[in-house]
């Protein structure tokens, strides 16, 4: 049977902020708005062909450096144009966490959060290049 990552989840501080905020920093659509009891309110965006459920479901813990703990570290965005993006988004705000990077020529990526403590990592990877990786197995980048 084959599987696929249907959507990936962030609990969000204010819905409409984040709503806003991956609008604006990745051209999302709001595919469906979900209003449940006790004025809970779930939306998915699509962003790319990929689903991103947002969900305002009240008071919740602060997060910990996602960088630091077990368990889900960050959401990857797959971009073309490494270069355009990233002044785009950083001329619209974006919190990035340091400076692109490139673990190998061919490799370019960035993280930055979100306005509710996620971690994105904008990647643009060299096909050739990646599957070469993968043609080896392990690489020491």
């Amino acid at each position: 049977m084959p599987f696929a990552i249907e959507h990936v989840t962030i609990r969000c501080r204010s819905i409409e902020t984040s709503v806003d905020y991956y609008r604006r920093m990745f051209a999302a659509r709001v595919i469906l708005r979900r209003n449940l009891a006790g004025s809970k309110r779930i939306v998915f965006l699509r962003i790319g062909d990929t689903m991103l459920e947002l969900m305002d479901m009240g008071p919740a813990s602060e997060p910990v450096d996602p960088r630091e703990h077990y368990g889900v570290h960050h959401i990857g965005i797959k971009v073309d144009d490494f270069d355009s993006v990233y002044r785009d988004l950083k001329a619209k705000g974006a919190d990035f966490l340091g400076e692109p990077f490139e673990p190998t020529p061919g490799i370019r990526l960035a993280f930055l959060r979100e306005p509710n403590g996620a971690v994105i990592e904008l990647a643009q990877r060299d096909p050739k290049i990646f599957q070469e990786a993968i043609n080896k197995g392990t690489v020491n980048w």
